[in-house]
């Protein structure tokens, strides 16, 4: 599979030793479709040799080819509450539907300030006015360590695919994007 790896440019959250750490979230994309043994290979391994990065997401899609440098401007208004319980809703649903809520731990749904896609030569005169979605299934026995559940292994790619057509329907969602972070170094949840 040939990859494309982006820096996104917010932080996330995470934990290395005793200690959390603030550092920025890699975006792999390609053409072709996900391997998700050898992703989730690489999202162990990119934290262990570049320490700015704590966290490893999949990004639903065509294969990212420029990297982002502004963020939207997002606060907590009821329209990008909205926005997030949706995206929610449908995950968490499609997910009930297929009998697959025991297969994880947990199910966070992540609304980040990411807008994909937009032209670079429109940069900054068009401002950023998408968000992006990231799901981040999670299976742990203890929530102190724990794993993402991967496609076709704990959750069928058939039923991610579905989560994410219907995320992608909401209005103001730029790209879906799949956490393959283990915990450490990455947090259950995002902040």
């Amino acid at each position: 599979i040939s990859l494309s790896a982006i820096l996104l440019p917010i932080y996330s959250v995470g934990v290395q030793g005793d200690s959390r750490t603030y550092s920025y979230v890699a975006a792999l994309s390609s053409d072709q479709p996900p391997v998700w043994t050898e992703l989730i290979v690489l999202a162990k391994l990119i934290p262990r040799i570049c320490h700015s990065i704590n966290r490893v997401v999949w990004v639903f899609g065509e294969c990212v080819r420029s990297h982002i440098t502004d963020v939207t401007p997002t606060h907590l208004t009821q329209q990008v509450l909205a926005t997030l319980r949706e995206a929610d809703h449908i995950a968490q649903s499609i997910l009930k539907s297929h009998g697959l809520i025991r297969n994880v731990s947990q199910m966070p749904v992540v609304l980040i300030p990411i807008h994909f896609d937009r032209n670079p030569e429109q940069r900054p005169a068009i401002p950023s006015c998408q968000r992006s979605v990231v799901i981040r299934t999670f299976i742990t026995s203890d929530f102190m360590t724990g794993i993402p559940a991967v496609p076709d292994k704990h959750i069928p790619n058939s039923v991610l695919e579905e989560m994410v057509i219907g995320i992608k329907r909401t209005p103001g969602i730029s790209r879906v994007l799949y956490d393959l972070t283990p915990k450490p170094p990455g947090t259950t949840e995002w902040e």
